[in-house]
């Protein structure tokens, strides 16, 4: 159970909460979309759709803006993003910007600044056909079915309190007026008009994050908790399709959409992902970090694994706080992170690796988060589904230069039927397994094909596993590399232990105990035990 998962992290630095995904009911008789319905077919990556590729921001401060104008420039992007080259970008400071820099220094976007929302809205008026209204403090899921409507009808949101101002700026054409409407209106009158791909679970109570990209892809919207209604939204997608945002409680909301075969993927606080998906590199991605460990004897074998990348909103924000840390790069470390990236964020991805150690005194290695290209249970998902969940995956750990997957589920550690699907794959060499809300036992075992499933054998989390105890459970282990209780992977709760809990951790290990990176762990384990 990861308590913090989505809400935690931004509640501390932003505003937060969180949301997901749908999809049109299949049940309901087929509607004509709305008129002026949106017709851009947009390029798609190895999955995801991608806007317009991407020349030139114009950059605003979210400081600058109130929560509903937040609102109306986040579906300004996703607009914006589907047929042009020049974007939007709303700067949030601190990892935000480090993304912001870093497309104009690596992909030389030029960037052009702006304070005030009217004015760039006049600047991009002729890409938009007009503005659906919602009144979010009379009905809070009034913008719900007004972000639902946006993609399709190539529109802007806009709150009641900012209409005038919206019509001075030049968008004077009302497409549709949603103020006492609510996304089941939506889904029962225009079922004929999302993608459908994905959907987006997103709290209406969150201003920008994802709206933009909700927008661009034409994604149907809700938040309706983990309902029957949720699980039919879910079912009317297609193969393959995905459910961006976040729920109300995550496990239902996991293994609902696993049920219907349908992967979350965590992104409800994910801001700027129209323009952060319209980079376009053909230069390929490339770990850092991977190295061959020297064959020692008499040794106990430690890697630690942050939680929590399968997040695409931790990827674009946390994780890069964490990431900045001192201590980095001082011993050997783990990272979860989503393969996903590679279409929605590419340009962040190819930092993290640009910038991961790759020194003798640490490195920096990655995983691809629970459970591989998104957040699912596969003990959940029909067989079917996720034989091609798994293909697909194969082909983001080649294009994410990722070779070991996080798997998160729960009674599922046996069922060597699962996991055989994933290491069947050629580009997934080996699992780590973490058990939700289940005591780390730290057992390991072997596909047909001598690929291992390696389950954490402790929990560095606050309230479960402190500091003084992960050390005693470690150095109370055997030195020895040709037994299986000879290595111990540590997973690392990312909401409630920093850096410095894991140094403290390395300080207190016996001097046989050898910390390394996640790939050299597998490595190990696969040639002093492959055969036993």
């Amino acid at each position: 159970m990861r308590n913090s998962h989505t809400f935690i992290f931004f509640i501390a630095t932003m505003l937060a909460v969180v949301t997901a995904c749908g999809k049109k009911n299949t049940t309901e008789v087929a509607v004509v979309p709305p008129p002026g319905a949106d017709t851009v077919v947009l390029k798609k990556g190895v999955l995801h759709q991608k806007g317009a590729a991407l020349t030139a921001l114009c950059v605003i401060p979210a400081s600058s803006l109130t929560a509903e104008q937040k609102v109306l420039i986040a579906t300004l992007q996703g607009v914006v993003a589907k047929t042009s080259g020049e974007q939007i970008y709303i700067d949030e400071g601190g990892a935000s910007s480090v993304w912001k820099n870093y497309l104009s220094e690596k992909y030389k976007i030029r960037i052009t600044n702006y304070t005030s929302w009217a004015e760039l809205l006049r600047h991009f008026a002729p890409k938009v056909s007009g503005y659906v209204l919602y009144n979010r403090t009379k009905n809070i899921r009034s913008l719900t079915a007004a972000n639902s409507l946006c993609g399709p009808m190539n529109a802007i949101a806009v709150d009641a309190s900012l209409e005038t101002a919206v019509i001075t700026a030049g968008i004077k054409i009302k497409k549709a007026d949603m103020r006492a409407r609510d996304e089941k209106w939506i889904w029962e009158h225009y079922p004929a008009t999302f993608s459908r791909s994905l959907a987006a679970e997103q709290n209406p109570a969150i201003d920008h994050h994802l709206r933009d990209y909700i927008t661009l892809t034409n994604a149907f919207t809700f938040y309706d908790g983990e309902t029957p209604w949720r699980v039919d939204v879910l079912k009317a997608l297609q193969p393959e399709a995905f459910c961006f945002g976040y729920g109300k409680e995550e496990f239902s909301m996991v293994a609902n959409a696993a049920a219907a075969g349908v992967v979350m993927l965590p992104t409800d606080l994910a801001a700027n992902l129209a323009p952060l998906s319209s980079v376009y590199d053909e230069a390929p991605l490339k770990q850092q970090g991977r190295t061959t460990p020297a064959a020692e004897q008499n040794v106990h074998y430690v890697t630690f694994l942050l939680s929590d990348g399968d997040n695409v909103g931790y990827d674009l924000w946390s994780m890069q706080q964490y990431f900045s840390h001192p201590l980095r790069g001082t011993f050997n470390m783990g990272y979860t992170i989503s393969p996903s990236l590679v279409d929605l964020a590419p340009a962040a991805m190819r930092w993290y690796y640009e910038k991961a150690a790759n020194t003798d005194k640490g490195r920096d290695f990655f995983v691809a988060g629970p459970s591989g290209s998104g957040y699912t249970f596969p003990s959940k998902m029909p067989a079917a589904a996720l034989d091609q969940y798994v293909q697909r995956l194969n082909t983001f750990m080649a294009k994410s230069d990722l070779n070991i997957v996080n798997i998160l589920d729960q009674g599922a550690l046996e069922r060597m039927d699962l996991w055989d699907k994933y290491l069947a794959q050629p580009n997934i060499d080996a699992l780590l397994y973490t058990g939700y809300g289940e005591a780390p036992g730290g057992s390991i075992r072997f596909s047909a094909n001598g690929k291992p499933v390696i389950e954490a054998g402790d929990n560095l989390w606050a309230g479960l596993e402190e500091e003084a105890t992960v050390i005693s459970n470690i150095n109370a282990r055997p030195a020895d590399p040709y037994s299986r209780s000879g290595y111990t992977l540590v997973f690392v709760h990312t909401w409630t232990k920093d850096m410095s809990a894991i140094s403290t951790v390395i300080a207190g290990l016996n001097k046989n105990v050898r910390v390394v990176t996640p790939d050299a762990f597998v490595q190990l384990v696969r040639k002093n035990l492959g055969t036993k």
